[in-house]
């Protein structure tokens, strides 16, 4: 761990507690965004060659990115990795076995489904250790 990542982590826990101990948390925020607008400017920069870049580039990915998310809960990357493997593998499945749309609309069901069983997402079923 280095010692910008847990000064990041702290402010996000507790930016009083991290502005008591000198640290100003207006620049951390600032600098977290600076330097995750940089890798995600990276990241378009080096796919851009290969696929192209049109204005409505993101927009088949949003809801299944959202409702990824959603159903992740609050653990960040635990629970969307996990959320993306199980709604992917139900699209898939049901994409393989009939039609893409009917994948899409199984994939939605279930999180529908999903999150009335679990309300706080699936990392909220570990997070409570039930």
């Amino acid at each position: 761990f280095t010692r910008a990542g847990l000064v990041a982590r702290a402010t996000m826990q507790n930016a009083g507690m991290v502005a008591g101990l000198g640290v100003n948390p207006a620049w951390v925020y600032m600098g977290t965004f600076a330097y995750g607008s940089a890798l995600a400017g990276l990241g378009g920069a080096m796919m851009a060659p290969l696929t192209g870049v049109v204005p409505t580039l993101g927009l088949a990915f949003i809801a299944k990115i959202f409702i990824t998310v959603i159903v992740g809960g609050p653990v960040i990357l635990l629970g969307t990795t996990t959320a993306g493997s199980v709604l992917g593998l139900v699209e898939s499945l049901v994409s393989y076995a009939s039609t893409p749309i009917y994948g899409q609309v199984a994939m939605l069901a279930f999180a529908i489904v999903l999150l009335r069983l679990l309300p706080q997402g699936i990392s909220g079923f570990w997070r409570r250790g039930v």
